[in-house]
């Protein structure tokens, strides 16, 4: 049965043996040498990018691809400049804001990126152990909570710090009441959180994150709820997230109810200048491999379908590369 959400793209980036000119199957060389970046190890996003190039370097002749960590809005951004990371992982809200020139890409449009394909819905996890005294978000940040949403100035922090303002709280409210704010990756963060050292992270996942999956076995953690009136204040403050969705109950091994949270789109981008044929292989490559994201990565590939691929993106006719968009014309989801 499809499902349909938000999705943010993931884009990924080619390196392959060779020096320049046209490959055999009329590719080009200097567009396959090159990386795909992701998000950090303990991400959602890093396996299902090591799987996406494995299929790719067995579909594309000569193709050498590697994964390299990253993270949403600094994707964006590497991917646009187009030196060595061609390819990569995004959320389709924040490239809407790029191409735009809007939230965190505020005066600066990203012009050289395009979408490949909207793939899954990322579910933000603002999660605590689940020894923690603290039973809702705004305990957390009454009482001293100190916290991790992740890197600044990337998706997770924006979100969180989209989420505390919504409920009426800035950082500086957060370290009036004793807690603190500070950023760093994924794993550190679950680690710093197992040995006591934070209360809260904010990470995304589709639908638990895969380190926190991981501690879980354990040490049991808690997402926590946003109140329904903040989800309704994100929803009408047009940052492009998907308030319908839930953290299912059984995603960790505590969780007996769903949690309501935000949910955004994860896709592939790519940069403009990238060779037509390249892209369509790899659009092809992609879609044509969709039972092994099935088998391999359920709780994400049960999501793909090449209509949302297309469709889920903001404008596709303008923003989807054209090395894309004629598979997508080809397989006739696009008319």
């Amino acid at each position: 049965m499809k499902r349909y959400g938000l999705i943010a793209g993931a884009a990924g980036m080619l390196m392959i043996t060779g020096c320049g000119g046209e490959s055999a199957g009329g590719n080009s060389d200097s567009d396959l040498m090159h990386s795909h970046i992701s998000g950090p190890t303990a991400s959602g996003w890093y396996p299902l990018s090591t799987l996406m190039t494995d299929i790719w370097m067995d579909d594309i002749e000569g193709a050498n691809i590697t994964v390299v960590e990253g993270g949403a809005i600094g994707n964006i951004r590497d991917v646009n400049q187009g030196t060595e990371m061609l390819t990569g992982m995004a959320f389709a809200s924040d490239f809407a804001d790029a191409i735009e020139g809007r939230g965190s890409f505020e005066g600066d449009p990203q012009e050289n990126i395009k979408g490949l394909a909207v793939l899954y819905p990322t579910l933000w996890n603002f999660a605590v152990l689940d020894s923690s005294p603290y039973e809702t978000i705004e305990d957390a940040l009454e009482n001293g909570a100190d916290i991790i949403p992740g890197e600044a100035n990337d998706a997770s922090s924006q979100t969180a710090e989209r989420v505390f303002e919504a409920m009426g709280y800035t950082t500086e409210d957060i370290e009036a009441n004793g807690g603190s704010v500070t950023y760093n990756g994924y794993g550190d963060a679950n680690n710093q959180m197992r040995d006591g050292g934070i209360d809260m992270v904010v990470q995304g996942g589709s639908p638990y994150v895969t380190g926190l999956s991981e501690l879980d076995t354990t040490n049991p953690v808690r997402p926590l709820p946003i109140p329904e009136d903040a989800l309704q204040e994100l929803d009408e403050a047009g940052y492009g997230y998907n308030v319908e969705m839930s953290i299912p109950a059984g995603s960790y091994s505590n969780l007996e109810e769903d949690v309501p949270t935000v949910s955004t789109m994860a896709m592939v981008v790519v940069n403009e200048d990238m060779d037509e044929e390249t892209v369509y292989e790899l659009t092809k490559s992609l879609w044509e491999n969709l039972e092994r994201f099935q088998d391999e990565q359920p709780n994400r590939g049960d999501y793909f379908d090449p209509e949302l691929g297309y469709h889920g993106l903001v404008d596709p006719d303008e923003n989807m590369h054209p090395g894309a968009k004629r598979y997508y014309e080809e397989i006739g989801v696009v008319e």
